[in-house]
């Protein structure tokens, strides 16, 4: 059931937005997102406001405000702390672009700014001055139905702007709704002015499917029927059934994390790191969250506890990293893996102070140099590398008297023909 909008569901400062516009002759409605989420009784984060008064007109009424996208009637209004981004009605030209409309015209009724959103769900107003719910194309109905229904013509608002088609499959994961079936059906003929949506855009609607959703497969499941993931992902769209059912169950089981479940979604794809790489560059990722998901998905399988001796689990505990043994332990987790033994015995190894690495061995490569008398070379790293072996398979010989005295057994193992 929605719920009702209830006494001090709007903000105290969003209601001085809207009463310092009607005190100044125009009229304000709370719409889109934060109203569909308010009746549905989700926490709402950013407040949009529609006006009946022209961007110059807002800059007027507040002292403080940013033409954020004033050729377009939005306008931020900087208020108490806080920023609103506040839109005059409008009604849109053509989308040349796939992206935004070529032109617009400000209109004076809500209805005529409700009819050019992109779901009935997200073409909801309301007046908290007068506690005026406006839904001119059955988006409480939609509400109630859980579903994701195009406001008017689907292949005309997914026409106007790509990106569309990919909310819309995002939205089945973060809402839990379904597709109505002639918008889904409307997607395939759409995906050409999909293609021209910017990576980064695209980038930032497969993290907030991610990331908000409790069952993210939903989504991925309408990228993959209607082509969507052939556009973006097609490494990812052509694993066949078992393995994507596999992919689709780790990926909701995973920890709400973006990097964590992209690592999920690769690890069936069998891709090399640096396919994987490659990717994440296509769609804008930044250098850490590359890194991250590369290492994850290339460490994603998780050994039986029983199949390690303690040198080997020294050394998986080496490969995988100190800091990203919760993680992968979490995909084995995602899998229905039992990994409570293993977690069990990589924290005790963990906590032993055991060296994983050859900068956290007591000795470095100035010791090194200094003791054999040697130049900066490979050798050296070499050496390091060699004594590292040494103590992950006798963990007492990681004092620095006794990796000294190592040293020239070590240089010769590491320089001999």
């Amino acid at each position: 059931m929605l719920h009702r909008l209830r006494d001090g569901a709007i903000p105290r400062e969003v209601l001085a937005v809207c009463r310092r516009l009607e005190e100044a002759g125009h009229r304000a409605w709370v719409v889109g997102g934060c109203i569909r989420d308010l009746l549905m009784g989700r926490a709402v984060n950013d407040w949009d406001l529609a006006t009946s008064a022209l961007p110059g007109e807002v800059q007027r009424t507040f002292s403080r405000t940013i033409p954020t996208g004033i050729e377009h009637g939005t306008v931020t209004v900087l208020w108490k702390g806080e920023a609103y981004e506040v839109t005059t009605l409008r009604g849109e030209g053509e989308y040349t672009d796939g992206r935004r409309p070529d032109s617009v015209e400000f209109v004076h009724r809500i209805e005529d700014d409700l009819e050019r959103r992109d779901f009935t769900v997200n073409a909801i107003a309301y007046d908290p001055l007068t506690d005026e719910l406006v839904d001119p194309w059955g988006g409480l109905p939609d509400l109630e139905a859980k579903v994701i229904r195009a406001v008017r013509d689907p292949k005309l608002r997914f026409g106007e702007d790509g990106l569309r088609v990919l909310r819309a499959a995002r939205f089945c994961g973060t809402l839990g709704f379904a597709l109505e079936p002639e918008t889904e059906a409307a997607i395939p003929g759409s995906l050409e002015t999909f293609r021209k949506v910017s990576p980064e855009r695209v980038h930032e609607e497969w993290k907030k499917a991610l990331k908000k959703s409790d069952a993210p497969s939903a989504a991925f499941e309408v990228m993959r029927r209607t082509g969507i993931l052939d556009v973006t992902c097609p490494d990812m769209a052509a694993l066949d059934g078992d393995a994507w059912a596999r992919t689709m169950a780790r990926l909701d089981a995973a920890p709400a994390d973006v990097e964590l479940r992209l690592a999920a979604l690769w690890v069936d794809v069998h891709a090399a790191p640096a396919r994987v790489d490659a990717w994440l560059r296509e769609i804008r990722a930044s250098n850490q969250e590359r890194k991250r998901v590369v290492h994850l998905a290339s460490h994603a399988a998780v050994p039986s506890a029983d199949a390690l001796d303690a040198p080997q689990l020294r050394r998986w505990l080496r490969d995988v990293g100190r800091e990203h043994v919760n993680d992968v332990l979490a995909l084995g987790r995602a899998d229905g893996l039992d990994v409570d033994a293993l977690a069990a015995r990589a924290e005790e190894e963990l906590a032993a102070g055991v060296p994983l690495l050859p900068k956290e061995l007591p000795i470095g490569g100035g010791d090194v140099m200094k003791a054999l008398d040697v130049e900066p070379s490979r050798a050296v790293g070499d050496v390091l590398e060699h004594l590292l072996e040494r103590v992950l398979d006798d963990p007492s010989l990681a004092e620095r008297e006794r990796l000294l005295a190592l040293l020239p057994e070590a240089y010769r193992q590491v320089t001999q023909p």
